[in-house]
């Protein structure tokens, strides 16, 4: 009932990067990559769209989706299907995609550039990476503790478009007009829930959630300095 869970980020990602997201045309079998899936929630729309996606991931959330989405849901694997893969390993996939969806994952990883090499290399001609990250220049990210180490933590704050367009232009992609995804209502309400339910439990964070999720929804238009980046990269056709 709670999902794609408590996390107001998450949920407005959930909701807005699917109107972005590309569907078949009559009988076209579109691919698209979810890397870094997470609990599947934008796997799942991407589905929904219409296309056939397979999630990626390191952790242990490939068996929660398998048991949810391909077990509990009967969604054939087929059409839907997660697999325990490290990104940096991605061209191991084996198969072009027609789009990956990469959400709030690269700032987790050192080697950024190289593994937006290796989308650039495996997505079709006029394929699209949607990239959506932290904004490095909200004041929650600059203070975050670094993981310099990459154990699991942010190994940065996170991109702004500058940091983006050097990251993603010079291996070829053209990039899109930002996005600003989460404003200051938001995020203040999130750190409420997020800090109900570490002192207290999941009871008191579903308490807060449900006290404060509707005053996020005051949060409109492009904020001043959004939570989160988002970007659609698209690789160029091929030349004749």
């Amino acid at each position: 009932m709670l999902f794609p869970g408590l996390n107001l980020h998450s949920r407005l990602r959930t909701r807005l990067l699917p109107r972005y997201v590309g569907r078949p045309q009559g009988n076209q079998d579109r691919v698209v990559l979810d890397a870094g899936c997470g609990n599947g929630s934008l796997a799942w729309q991407a589905y929904k769209l219409g296309n056939r996606v397979i999630g990626v991931s390191i952790k242990d959330e490939v068996a929660r989706n398998r048991r949810l989405f391909n077990e509990f849901h009967g969604i054939r694997e087929g059409r839907l299907s997660f697999r325990d893969l490290n990104l940096y390993d991605i061209e191991s996939l084996g198969e072009p995609v027609d789009e990956i969806i990469c959400t709030e994952v690269m700032e987790h990883i050192r080697g950024d550039e190289q593994v937006c090499r290796s989308f650039f290399k495996i997505l079709k001609p006029g394929g699209t990476l949607h990239i959506c990250c932290p904004n490095a220049e909200h004041p929650y990210h600059r203070a975050y503790p670094l993981d310099h180490d990459e154990t699991g933590g942010h190994v940065r704050p996170g991109y702004t478009y500058d940091t983006y367009r050097k990251l993603l232009e010079p291996i070829g992609f053209e990039l899109s007009e930002p996005i600003g995804v989460g404003g200051p209502i938001r995020q203040t309400c999130n750190v409420a829930i997020t800090r109900a339910q570490e002192v207290a439990g999941l009871p008191a964070g579903l308490v807060a959630f449900a006290l404060l999720q509707p005053l996020s929804l005051f949060d409109r238009g492009e904020p001043r300095v959004p939570y989160s980046l988002y970007v659609r990269a698209r690789k160029p056709e091929t030349r004749t």
